[in-house]
């Protein structure tokens, strides 16, 4: 076995010369010599844990060559490179984008990982910290709407190297990301975790209390969740996909159908957000239909506990909330003070928390806390769009 450890080590420690031979034709590329560096430093220490005999399986496990492989591979596949690792500040954070070409129009991330790896980093199945490509792509997006280039924002892709499930790549489309690599139908247990109905905690048919997110009140009011989804062709490319969906698998009778026999429950802060999103952005039928719906919720302050509930069962056990003076989240990344809120509320009143935030589920999994949940795709406002979009006929 160590043998075989010196063997895999010395393909590495010539994977990276070859690496470095490789960079030689992106010499005046911008951030193309910093990159030379930092795999110079990974072939110095191979070779010193080789000269000192003190290799480790995980030395080879951890080494970034692998990385550096897969983004000098797809620059070779890419014309009109600017920049590689090129730095962009987010909310007083920076941004490494691994290739910027197109004169700054495109973004592209190089993802190495195997595909079973990324889904199980998606279902939040990892240590806390650890990121999944999802909450990369989110974050990608939201970077290159605050940077724009010749008054467009980037494009953006991420290039699988290893490959992607089918549905991990559905996902990231459905968000506005092009993604190239494989396409991987893994085995129906791993391409299922990444269903909502998989995200969803297992039997809740006992609950009788619904609190409402505010991505399941848009999902309810929306246009497209209420006879639009084939009527209009977006130029937005998540607006396009949510319809697609829509069309192939809707929304609202699945929420209907989830909330019958149940009492509907939001808090203040969900009920002001939602008025706010929909009085911004949305339609006058459904600003309509916001108002009509919010007739049904019973609306509760943030505060509020299971003893303010309308139907409060005396034999239920109140002691089985997930967020107790010994366990509480953290507030940064997917985990968002208003989100926090409104989770935090369907908690204490021993609500299903019906959602489309996947993110903030998969975040709280790391952090230890499983928020009983009811998970939906997501579905944003669409009517002041559709006047733009071009009609089906």
């Amino acid at each position: 076995m160590e043998n075989n450890f010196h063997e895999l080590l010395t393909e590495k420690i010539n994977l990276g010369g070859q690496l470095i031979n490789c960079l030689q034709k992106y010499d005046k590329v911008d951030g193309a010599q910093k990159l030379q560096r930092k795999i110079k430093q990974e072939l110095n220490f191979l070779k010193k844990v080789s000269r000192d005999q003190t290799v480790k399986k995980e030395h080879l496990q951890c080494s970034n060559l692998t990385h550096f492989n897969a983004l000098i591979q797809t620059l070779n596949e890419i014309e009109n490179c600017q920049s590689i690792n090129k730095v962009f500040n987010l909310e007083g954070r920076k941004i490494s984008i691994d290739i910027v070409c197109d004169n700054g129009l495109s973004w592209v991330k190089v993802i190495a990982r195997n595909p079973k790896s990324l889904n199980q980093i998606c279902m939040g199945d990892t240590g806390y910290g650890v990121r999944s490509v999802i909450d990369q792509a989110e974050e990608y997006l939201e970077c290159a709407y605050l940077h724009p280039c010749l008054f467009q924002t980037p494009k953006i892709t991420f290039v699988f190297y290893t490959g992607i499930s089918y549905t991990l790549a559905a996902k990231l489309e459905s968000l506005g990301i092009i993604v190239k690599g494989n396409r991987i139908e893994h085995d129906i247990n791993d391409t299922q975790e990444l269903q909502c109905s998989d995200l969803s905690t297992k039997n809740t048919s006992h609950i009788t209390k619904i609190n409402l997110d505010v991505s399941a009140m848009l999902a309810y009011v929306s246009s497209v969740t209420n006879g639009s989804c084939n009527k209009y062709e977006f130029s937005v490319p998540v607006l396009a996909q949510q319809a697609k969906w829509e069309c192939e698998k809707p929304v609202k009778p699945i929420l209907e159908n989830y909330f019958k026999g149940k009492t509907l429950y939001c808090c203040e802060t969900a009920k002001s957000s939602f008025i706010e999103i929909v009085n911004t952005v949305g339609g006058p039928n459904e600003k309509i239909r916001a108002m009509e719906f919010l007739k049904q919720i019973s609306v509760l302050p943030d505060n509020a506990t299971v003893q303010d509930t309308q139907d409060v069962n005396l034999n239920e056990r109140t002691n089985n909330v997930q967020l107790l003076p010994s366990k509480s989240l953290e507030v940064g990344g997917k985990i968002r003070e208003r989100s926090l809120t409104i989770f935090k509320f369907g908690d204490r009143i021993q609500a299903v928390t019906v959602t489309a935030n996947d993110g903030f589920i998969r975040a709280a999994k790391q952090q230890g806390i499983h928020f009983v949940v009811f998970v939906h795709e997501s579905r944003a406002l669409t009517e002041q769009k559709e006047l733009k979009a071009r009609r089906i006929e």
